[in-house]
């Protein structure tokens, strides 16, 4: 039998390395909230399952596909996009993320359904991102949701008309609207946004009609285009209407006026 060593310094080593595991196994505290992480698992569930490593061995602050938390360690966006394995509705649960900022779920060609009005629980939610999904109707209550920046909900299936009740969103300086089946007039409301002077209004490709709102004239655009809707009459004179080229007027039913041709 090999003595054991004389050194009692050697055999104190000896039984903490037997003792203690090592570094790699000893796992750090979790950063990710209990009850953020338990929505999350509802998330997963109702969007079928998917996202393999949203799972309990992981951190979902750190690990987890498309969510990233504040520096509180609270979940404050989603962001999920070019999955076509998701085949369901987008999940009422997702509004009880206390402090969600931000909402992004794009190329998602299975989502369908309707955007659901829970939503309007949050808080901190600026940033509306829900585009190229097959999601439908039109959810006229995010007006309720007064900390939105950004409202970006293109390429989907949305129909009926445009609620002028957006404009008392005091904060929006950003509306994409554009490629939907968006029917009625452009809201002469929309003329009232606050951000008034810095503000991107994006409606192409819908199936709009009436005429412009001589109210638009009160906003300086970044980015304006009515392309491809069934708008009818003169171009109101004045704002920055005039500085885009006839491509943001193209394809109505019978616009006229600056930069297209004069009315007759």
């Amino acid at each position: 039998m090999e003595a054991a060593p004389k050194n009692p310094l050697i055999l104190l080593l000896i039984l903490l390395s037997a003792t203690v595991p090592p570094t790699s196994m000893i796992s750090a505290k979790e950063l990710c909230n209990t009850h953020d992480k338990k929505v999350l698992f509802q998330i997963k569930e109702g969007f079928g399952s998917v996202f393999p490593s949203w799972n309990s061995d992981t951190d979902c602050c750190t690990d987890w596909y498309g969510v990233q938390c504040n520096s509180n360690n609270r979940v404050n966006n989603i962001d999920i996009s070019y999955d076509s394995d998701i085949k369901s509705t987008i999940p009422s649960v997702i509004a009880d993320l206390p402090y969600l900022e931000i909402l992004e779920l794009h190329k998602l060609p299975n989502l369908v359904g309707t955007i659901p009005e829970s939503i309007t629980k949050l808080k901190y939610l600026s940033y509306l991102w829900i585009t190229w999904t097959n999601v439908t109707g039109f959810p006229d209550f995010i007006s309720k949701i007064p900390t939105l920046t950004y409202i970006n909900l293109s390429f989907n299936n949305l129909t009926g008309t445009i609620p002028p009740s957006l404009s008392v969103l005091d904060n929006v300086n950003y509306v994409d609207l554009s490629r939907n089946k968006l029917t009625g007039p452009i809201p002469e409301s929309f003329g009232s946004f606050k951000q008034a002077s810095n503000f991107y209004l994006i409606l192409s490709h819908n199936e709009l009609s009436g005429s412009i709102p001589e109210s638009l004239t009160k906003l300086t655009l970044q980015n304006f285009n009515v392309s491809y809707n069934k708008l009818c009459g003169q171009i109101p004179q004045g704002g920055n209407l005039q500085s885009y080229d006839q491509y943001e007027y193209f394809h109505n039913k019978c616009l006229c006026g600056s930069p297209l041709p004069a009315c007759k």
